[in-house]
């Protein structure tokens, strides 16, 4: 079925695609009201601590899209040693937990229709924001593939946020360029979002699988490009775009057990709270940036510093160079990086995910990401290269060395763990099942650009800046005892602790 077709289609079933928009586009979620540095000023008898509190008293009351305290405390062993975890878990609204992603009672929709408009949609409401971005990414291909394929023949191994600039700059030579402020009307706005953030997804994806055309046969024309790439996307289901990226970015039409554990790994992304892209789309907001598309622009930008989704460019790097390493001389390397605190994907800028007590907080998003993805090895429902494994064994190794044995440092008592962070068990999910090196960081874009939206649409009703305060104490999920999540934890802390994790086994 054509792009063309699908449109048509659309159309009849849901009214002109530029027509009337969905009512609940118009919806804003309330304000939080919650206002910490209000009442400790109030309650400040000291006037030294007054004067400094209202140097703060420009901050708004608080943040009402996540909160990510510590929920659970789950014992485990690293060599025979009684550890305490203490693991962070999400809440998006107080009305979704971060468990209810695990289990698959909620999807990426639901997820983000939640993030944007702050309620649980009504059957016939998600059925149609899911038509909504379906429909959008769908003429978003229509509208860039040749462009893209033209940009790609020029330069046929450029990275996909290359493509996104290069079509950003299309956007402001033709004018496309609508604001982001007060003043225009709420879905005027958040449609805009969508289409552009769903356009870029398209670039993206699309640039990658020409790049793989390339790789293959480097005298293809751009036009035989564009029509290659829409047959490949014809033959994909075009109701759901995340699906269609996900094929796109593994050269064929994913199966259902790939596309679960990468749907599960990007809508555990949609958002995280302060992390550096997502203040960089609060303060273009705040700005009131004269395009909505440099707003998704910086985004990706910050996305991509070392510091924040680099990391898995750094293991990637890092992973060629054990390789490369003697077999022998593998530990000591690693090591020695884990000394100077430089081991890629361990540790984290703003979580203790270090220590040398027998507590330490740790990140439950890397065993998220690998539950599903060692259930399908399992159940035989994913085969994993030989090569593959043996990159994943190295992985591992440096978790064990890193978290289960611990690092000791001259002059310092006690071992010391460093526990990995969320790119570690993004990169070993797209490195197994066979994701470009180069497109490593896309799928959390095109995720975390919803999340995006949800700041966007809170910062223009009340202007926040970093450090981000609490959250409202009303989307704050309760601490708990036991769970799934602990549970899910301990299982792959203590299958990456064993010899042979990526190999398949009996159940």
């Amino acid at each position: 079925m054509s792009m063309i077709t699908v449109r048509a289609i659309t159309e009849a079933r849901n009214g002109p695609l530029r027509g009337t928009s969905p009512k609940f586009l118009s919806e804003l979620p309330v304000a939080p009201e919650y206002d910490p540095v209000a009442r400790a000023i109030a309650k400040a008898n000291d006037s030294e601590i007054a004067a400094a509190l209202r140097s703060f008293s420009s901050m708004p009351p608080s943040t009402g899209v996540l909160a990510n305290p510590v929920r659970y405390h789950q014992p485990i062993m690293c060599n025979g040693v009684p550890l305490e975890l203490e693991i962070r878990s999400f809440a998006i609204r107080g009305r979704l937990l971060e468990e209810d992603i695990v289990t698959g009672s909620v999807d990426a929709i639901r997820v983000i229709f939640v993030g944007l408009f702050g309620r649980v949609p009504q059957p016939g409401e998600r059925r149609s924001f899911s038509s909504l971005l379906a429909q959008e990414f769908n003429l978003a291909i229509d509208r860039v593939l040749s462009r893209v394929a033209t940009f790609m023949k020029a330069f046929p191994d450029s990275p996909a946020d290359a493509s996104i600039q290069y079509m950003a700059s299309i956007r402001k030579a033709t004018k496309d360029l609508r604001p982001v402020n007060t003043s225009r009307p709420t879905a005027d706005l958040l449609h805009d979002l969508i289409r552009i953030h769903l356009e870029n997804a398209a670039v993206a994806g699309s640039s990658s699988y020409m790049r793989f055309l390339l790789n293959r046969r480097r005298n293809v024309s751009a036009g035989r490009l564009t029509r290659q790439t829409k047959l490949f996307l014809n033959a994909a289901p075009q109701s759901d775009p995340f699906r269609a990226i996900f094929s796109l970015l593994l050269r064929r039409n994913v199966n259902s057990t790939e596309a679960g554990i990468l749907q599960n790994l990007g809508t555990i992304q949609i958002h995280h709270g302060s992390a550096g892209s997502n203040m960089v789309a609060r303060y273009f907001a705040t700005l009131h940036t004269k395009s909505a598309s440099d707003l998704f622009l910086a985004g990706q930008m910050a996305l991509d510093c070392a510091r924040h989704f680099g990391a898995i460019t750094d293991l990637t790097e890092f992973i060629a160079t054990l390789e490369s390493t003697p077999p022998g001389r593998r530990d000591e390397l690693i090591r020695q990086r884990a000394v100077e605190g430089r081991l890629p994907t361990f540790g984290h800028p703003e979580i203790a995910a270090a220590g040398r007590t027998q507590r330490i907080e740790i990140d439950p998003r890397p065993a998220i990401y690998l539950s599903p993805l060692f259930e399908a090895i399992d159940r035989g429902k994913l085969a994993v290269s030989e090569a593959r494994m043996k990159r994943a064994a190295i992985a591992q190794r440096m978790y064990q060395i890193a978290f289960v044995e611990g690092i000791e440092k001259p002059g310092r008592t006690g071992r010391l763990r460093i526990a990995s962070n969320t790119d570690f068990g993004s990169w070993i999910v797209q490195e197994v099942l066979g994701i470009d090196e180069m497109d490593r960081t896309l799928l959390s874009y095109v995720f975390r650009g919803f999340g995006w939206m949800m700041d966007v649409r809170e910062q223009l009703q009340q202007p926040i800046i970093r450090p981000v305060i609490p959250p409202d104490p009303g989307i704050v999920p309760s601490p708990v005892g036991e769970g799934i999540i602990p549970n899910l934890v301990a299982t792959v802390h203590n299958r990456l602790c064993a010899a042979g994790a990526f190999a398949a086994t009996r159940i």
